[in-house]
């Protein structure tokens, strides 16, 4: 479809903006050669400069770094936090990075540019030579001690306002944190950011998609260099979050998902999936997304949750719950089986693979008949097909799609 509408940006204005409003509006990068490139492209033609990178290993940089002048931004005072978990400081944004608060200055400066009634680009370079140094159009190269002044082209900014989806797939480069950020800055209509196993991305590259407070649906699973410091801001400044994805981010605990529990309560999916640092997550945060949420998918794989919590979930979301995954959490027994056929009429997906403590086959026989699909290791499987067997039953226990 995109390829037909190419031709499109060439008839007329309305033409070219009405068709990249829709070839714009959602970028997609995998893990290959070609869409590291493109992905650099992207990035700098988002930001209006000369595409001038072509190779992740390139040693001159067109991401201007705002650092300098960035000071520590505290979240304690905007974000609602149980008093138990405001121990320490940890969740302040170094002063190395930039700043939401910052970009939410030049993000209200460039507006302010862009609505100027100037008709030449010198009246524009006016405008932007008295701004701060935060937003200036300087790009200065290591090769060359001189710099060179560039202007935006206006529909850069019509390619902005476009841009509502971007997926970030297994991209192993060091220096993806540079153009991401680049891009989070200048995104300022973005709603579903994906960032899939992408070994470096860091909480400094998050931090400009979030000023715009713009961000619906995050996911950010397999990024394991993503803390607590990062979901406290992700809690300050996402309101509107309907969808986080925090699966084997082992620096991810109670404390910031207690935050995103209190702030956002529009959130309907939680995945907190882990393998590993499966303490970090309880029924300290998980009832507190039971009680202020409209969670109706939970992920809890590998998470330190028991029956008293899984209970609570049962109780609190009642109808609203759908699916539910509690695979490996060696804690869950028959009780939270029971809390469930009582509660959750709705329930359709329930996961509990590795859970030895449910033997109660014929409560599970139940959820069978219900049509919940169900996931169970082998061992289980076993045990309940004897079960069946015995009491001349025949148990059709399906599997949910992946």
């Amino acid at each position: 479809m995109y390829v037909d509408l190419f031709s499109c940006l060439m008839v007329n204005r309305l033409w070219h903006d009405n068709s990249s409003r829709i070839i714009w509006r959602k970028a997609c990068f995998e893990d290959t050669k070609d869409d590291l490139d493109t992905f650099l492209k992207f990035a700098s033609a988002l930001q209006g400069l000369p595409q001038l990178v072509s190779t992740p290993t390139t040693t001159n940089t067109y991401y201007p770094s705002r650092s300098s002048s960035i000071s520590s931004v505290s979240s304690s005072d905007m974000i609602k936090t149980p008093i138990e978990y405001l121990d320490d400081s940890e969740y302040l944004i170094s002063d190395k990075i930039i700043s939401p608060e910052s970009l939410f200055a030049e993000i209200e400066h460039r507006t302010t540019i862009q609505q100027t009634p100037t008709t030449t680009v010198a009246a524009a370079a006016a405008a932007a030579a008295s701004a701060s140094a935060a937003s200036t159009t300087t790009l200065t190269t290591d090769d060359d001690d001189s710099s060179s002044s560039y202007f935006i082209d206006p529909r850069i900014s019509s390619y902005r306002n476009a841009l509502r989806v971007l997926s970030i797939r297994k991209i192993k480069e060091k220096s993806v944190n540079d153009p991401l950020s680049s891009i989070g800055q200048n995104a300022t209509n973005l709603q579903h950011l994906d960032i899939y196993i992408c070994d470096h991305f860091s909480n400094e590259a998050l931090y400009p998609f979030l000023a715009h407070q713009s961000l619906t649906y995050l996911s950010l699973a397999g990024c394991h260099n993503i803390s607590d410091q990062a979901i406290l801001k992700v809690a300050e400044y996402c309101k509107r979050l309907e969808h986080l994805d925090l699966r084997a981010c082992g620096l991810v605990s109670d404390l910031s998902l207690s935050a995103i529990a209190l702030n956002c309560p529009r959130l309907r999916h939680l995945n907190v999936g882990r393998i590993r640092d499966r303490d970090k997550v309880s029924v300290k945060s998980i009832a507190l997304i039971a009680q202020h949420t409209q969670a109706a998918v939970l992920g809890l794989a590998g998470c330190d949750v028991d029956d008293t919590c899984m209970q609570l979930l049962a109780k609190y979301r009642t109808t609203g719950l759908e699916r539910v995954s509690v695979n490996s959490c060696f804690k869950i027994s028959n009780q939270t089986v029971y809390a469930y056929i009582q509660y959750c009429p709705n329930l359709s997906v329930f996961e509990m693979k590795e859970c030895h403590k449910v033997n109660d086959w014929e409560a599970v026989a139940e959820l069978v008949e219900r049509k919940v699909l169900l996931t169970l290791c082998d061992q289980q499987s076993r045990a309940c097909s004897d079960w069946a067997r015995l009491r001349g039953k025949t148990l059709d226990v399906k599997a949910p799609l992946k």
